[in-house]
């Protein structure tokens, strides 16, 4: 017995002839690849579903910034602002009730906020994507007011992914 005590030491003592092989079969290679495809797919799969939530983190973020930013314009002015321009930091020189988080190629990623419904007491935010995907469309919408409770004022998915509509 030459060299260490190694797997074709032990099967020589056992009595047991084993063939040195310099390459792998075709059976091994196949099983290999298709552990692999499994492991694919599903972390594929598992990719797209963080991937698609991904798009929701800036409209649930915006839209709370937005709601701040109403609550001070009606600090300031007695009542609630009737277009998102009239908001600080929402103005983008337009005066067409929308503001885009940012101009992205994508539209699955553009995003844009609005003042859906406005009145003396109570307001409703909606951030919106303009995509024509419906698998991809992310809609939220936050209502509020003088007479909401604390606390009440949450957002609240529309369409979208629902990891996010959980936690809210």
């Amino acid at each position: 017995m030459r060299g260490g005590f190694g797997l074709l030491s032990i099967f020589n003592i056992l009595g047991c002839k084993m063939k040195r092989r310099k390459a792998f079969t075709l059976l091994e290679i196949m099983i290999a690849l298709a552990i692999l495809a499994i492991l694919a797919a599903i972390s594929i799969g598992v990719y797209r579903h963080y991937f698609h939530t991904a798009f929701e983190i800036d409209p649930v973020s915006i839209l709370l910034s937005a709601h701040t930013a109403q609550e001070l314009y009606y600090a300031d002015h007695g009542r609630y602002a009737s277009s998102i321009e009239e908001l600080s930091g929402f103005s983008d020189g337009n005066d067409d009730n929308k503001y885009y988080l940012h101009q992205d190629k994508d539209p699955r990623r553009k995003f844009y906020i609005t003042i859906s419904s406005s009145s003396s007491d109570s307001y409703t935010l909606m951030v919106k994507n303009e995509t024509d995907d419906p698998e991809w469309e992310i809609e939220w919408k936050l209502s509020c007011g003088i007479n909401y409770s604390i606390g009440s004022c949450k957002p609240q998915q529309i369409k979208g992914s629902t990891l996010l509509k959980k936690i809210f």
